[in-house]
């Protein structure tokens, strides 16, 4: 049986928000409390029971999702990650690849997702290159902002195997961490989101046999497509939840700080702001569980990889990141000065939320794909 929901929301706003200080400050997560989410089943939520995890349909992973989110990023980033991203390994991975899906819902190997580059774009904009020699590849070339560099046993790994920057231009491999050639550099600093390792790779000689190779030659697109329409409602879900804490601080601040002898709840002006979080965040959590369920559905039907289903993840990314900015804006508002403090919890949460921006293309590259799908149709 999977953990209860309530289980995990505990591990994560009591026991690694106690740590946060230190998570703040060193960049580092108590690795006691990554341990308890292993013993927990945090890791396998998602993973089919074939190889040894729960099963659950998206649709029954967006709460745990939302649970993790209103404790401190590393949490909800380590549960969201880990239920992503075996499944492109599952759907492309060659045989002796899937034999790494068991050890991953065990916490004994972790895949961090490698695609976005410092020097030029997403998709067919990637600068990386593959050459082909027989049965090996040479890969030069680098990424960043990847994230959990620092504890990842392998990376899923895209890069482009021709120069025709073409659909079919991008091929992915799975590279272990100990592979020569590879340059593992987690010490890149972000805005917030501490803990959660994000690094560079950088390869100039490395040398891979085709067994690494995900999928076809030249189905790279397809595998990071594969991973990237879950990971856009699994994020989207995630922003649900941190809404959900920013608005918690917000009401329990206003219930405690009064000013002219009452409450700032009793004010009007704050009562908006209350609503107007409240009311965003209802909207945010309805569109995630019917894109959820969609997803689902297309799952069962054969249809992961639809346009259509590419769409509608990139929709929902894009109003959450709306959603969730709003209201960590008005979450500031409400806590005044204090807020802005970095002992007020709705510091931390403010810097995080921004992370949203970024993670898996940001709002102007979601609104591309909308666009373009509404334009095709």
């Amino acid at each position: 049986m999977p953990p209860s929901v309530e289980a995990l929301r505990r591990l994560c706003r009591e026991d690694l928000e106690a740590g946060v200080e230190d998570i703040e400050a060193t960049g580092r997560l108590p690795e006691e409390v990554v341990e308890r989410l292993g013993q927990l089943g945090a890791w396998r939520l998602g993973l089919p029971p074939e190889h040894g995890g729960f099963g659950l349909p998206l649709a029954q992973l967006v709460p745990y999702l939302e649970a993790a989110a209103e404790g401190p990023a590393p949490g909800r980033m380590l549960v969201h990650l880990s239920n992503g991203i075996w499944r492109p390994i599952h759907r492309y991975g060659q045989p002796a690849q899937q034999e790494l899906l068991a050890e991953m819902g065990r916490g004994r190997a972790f895949v961090a997702f490698a695609l976005t580059e410092a020097s030029g774009g997403t998709g067919r904009d990637l600068h990386s290159r593959a050459t082909r020699s027989g049965d090996k590849w040479l890969l030069r070339g680098e990424k960043h902002l990847i994230t959990f560099a620092d504890r990842a046993t392998h990376f899923l790994l895209t890069v482009a195997s021709d120069d025709r920057r073409a659909p079919d231009s991008l091929t992915t491999f799975l590279v272990p961490r100990d592979t020569p050639g590879l340059d593992i550099d987690s010490s890149q600093g972000t805005m917030g989101l501490h803990g959660t390792g994000h690094g560079f790779l950088r390869y100039q000689d490395l040398a891979l046999p085709d067994a690494a190779r995900v999928g076809a030659v030249g189905q790279g697109l397809e595998v990071a497509m594969h991973f990237l329409d879950y990971s856009r409602l699994s994020l989207s879900a995630c922003m649900v939840g941190l809404a959900q804490r920013a608005l918690a601080e917000s009401l329990a601040f206003a219930r405690r700080r009064v000013t002219f002898g009452r409450p700032i709840a009793d004010r009007q002006a704050v009562q908006g702001h209350l609503a107007r979080m409240q009311a965003l965040l209802s909207a945010g959590r309805a569109l995630v569980r019917e894109a959820a369920a969609a997803y689902d559905a297309a799952a069962d039907a054969g249809g992961l990889g639809s346009e259509d289903l590419s769409a509608l993840s990139a929709t929902t990314k894009l109003y959450c990141l709306e959603m969730v900015g709003e209201v960590t804006d008005r979450a500031l508002r409400v806590h005044g000065g204090w807020g802005y403090t970095t002992q007020a919890p709705i510091e931390r949460i403010y810097r995080d939320a921004r992370g949203f921006w970024f993670e898996e293309g940001t709002a102007e590259i979601q609104s591309l794909v909308v666009a373009r799908h509404l334009l095709n149709r």
